[in-house]
């Protein structure tokens, strides 16, 4: 029987209440390769606020604090014999459902992690998401930025850069591995068009930038126009 993949609009409800009053909070979102980290790493140098990594998170640590009674989601995937396979084996519909319904879970722990010390003056969250419509529903548009970068194929992307070689090891461990990575780079590319298309849906601030744009030149436009991140 498919997994059924609901969003608990308890959690959200739950993480818009923590979030509503940490203005200095921005998050950083856009498909792979578009440079998320790489503005946060300038953002943070520049500002003196922290980044917070969520996908570091949600493929590390926050495994062994997924509970099955308030991330029942995320702990069908963190327990599977292997997550990777899992995931790529959902029809993309599926896939598409799971990370909804993953994204209350991920800020429920997101929100118990802001509340230690260091990250109540300000904060950047670097990625982790891939439905932003969702997010706006416990984070205000204005304190989200998406990164837009000329198109690249997931092929470039994930193949031609070193860093990103442990993925395709990773998906060339499993089972018929050609078929298996040709699904994560089609999944890939429609995470990509899928959060550019709910950023637009949802006023979220694009950021395109092109190949003479600079790193710092993208920072500076992002704290200027993104207030808040002023008052971190």
């Amino acid at each position: 029987m498919p997994y059924r993949f609901v969003v608990n609009h308890a959690l959200l409800a739950s993480a818009r209440d923590n979030l509503t009053d940490r203005h200095s909070l921005v998050w950083i979102v856009g498909g792979a390769g578009s440079g998320k980290t790489t503005l946060c790493q300038v953002l943070t140098a520049r500002l003196k606020i922290p980044t917070y990594d969520m996908d570091a998170h949600i493929y590390g640590e926050y495994h062994s604090r997924f509970t099955p009674t308030k991330h029942p989601i995320n702990t069908a995937w963190a327990t599977a014999s292997n997550g990777l396979a899992w995931l790529l084996n959902l029809p993309w519909n599926d896939f598409n459902c799971f990370n909804q319904a993953a994204l209350p879970e991920y800020l429920d722990l997101l929100t118990e992690d802001l509340d230690k010390p260091g990250l109540d003056d300000g904060v950047l969250i670097d990625g982790g998401i891939s439905n932003p419509r969702l997010l706006v529903q416990a984070l205000p548009a204005s304190q989200i930025a998406c990164l837009a970068t000329p198109e690249q194929s997931s092929t470039q992307i994930w193949e031609r850069s070193g860093e990103r070689a442990a993925m395709k090891e990773a998906v060339y461990a499993l089972p018929n591995p050609e078929t298996a990575w040709q699904t994560f780079l089609e999944f890939d590319r429609q995470i990509t068009a899928n959060i550019l298309k709910e950023c637009q849906e949802a006023r979220i601030p694009i950021y395109q930038r092109n190949n003479s744009t600079t790193v710092e030149e993208l920072a500076e436009r992002v704290i200027r126009e993104l207030k808040i991140l002023q008052h971190g």
